[in-house]
């Protein structure tokens, strides 16, 4: 369980404030940077942070900063076994700027809310947001560590069409429509597809497909005609043979032993 110690959001001190703590605190700390700000580091190197900027501290690790002059951030400071934070793979100790920076902040905000105005399962919730903080740091870190090719170019256009093929399945998505949305030919869609993805648009949106008549068969009330249809399938029979094949046993039996279940 992650417990909150102490948090801040907006957090105003007077006029270029120093914060000096040698020996760290016994908690884990992550700040936001909104105003500019000179980090110390234990070997001696001074940085400065422009707003948007954010740190993790470890516990009792080295921390001292000094506003240049408008004191402004927030933060929280939390407590753990450190092997929560191990699962994520995060760089403490040192600055980053986040891409998503927005949302960071705004989940400090409502870590903020919570801890000032606890409700019933509060430290469930905040348990909750902290976990969520360390993860979107972790997706930022990752993407920093992508290839080039795969932050800039047409790396972008293709995860967006992508997403946009898995959360509209049912959809007709032929390849020509696909490479008319890229302005591509079939073999470059093909090649930049498998390379960045691991995997082709039919293997996709087949599992993308079956992923969503198992959603629809879990209601009683929608047909496994109509689940089929619905998911994108136009043949009841191939989707029959398909779900079997995928799925090791027909849309009745699964429908039987999702109701069962219950």
């Amino acid at each position: 369980m992650i417990t909150i110690d102490f948090c801040g959001y907006h957090t105003h001190n007077p006029d270029c404030d120093l914060i000096y703590r040698p020996s760290g605190t016994v908690s884990y700390l992550f700040l936001l940077v909104l105003s500019p700000m000179d980090f110390y580091f234990p070997d001696g190197t001074c940085v400065t942070a422009n707003p948007g900027a954010c740190i993790l501290y470890t516990p009792n690790h080295y921390q001292h900063y000094r506003a240049k002059k408008d004191f402004f951030n927030s933060f929280v400071h939390f407590c753990c076994s450190s092997h929560i934070p191990s699962q994520f793979q995060l760089r403490y100790n040192e600055l980053l700027y986040p891409k998503s920076t927005d949302e960071l902040h705004w989940i400090l905000k409502k870590i903020y809310q919570e801890f000032c105005n606890p409700l019933e399962k509060s430290e469930l919730l905040l348990d909750a947001y902290v976990r969520q903080l360390l993860i979107l740091l972790h997706r930022d870190q990752m993407q920093e560590e992508l290839p080039v090719e795969q932050q800039t170019g047409i790396y972008p256009e293709m995860l967006a069409l992508r997403q946009q093929i898995l959360s509209r399945c049912e959809l007709d998505w032929n390849i020509e429509k696909l490479c008319g949305m890229l302005n591509i030919g079939h073999s470059q869609f093909y090649k930049y597809y498998e390379h960045f993805f691991h995997s082709t648009p039919k293997k996709d949106l087949q599992q993308a497909r079956l992923q969503k008549a198992k959603y629809l068969l879990s209601n009683d009330a929608v047909s496994i005609k109509q689940a089929a249809y619905l998911s994108g399938f136009q043949n009841i029979y191939h989707f029959n043979r398909l779900f079997k094949s995928c799925c090791g046993c027909t849309p009745g039996d699964y429908r039987k032993h999702k109701t069962d279940g219950k």
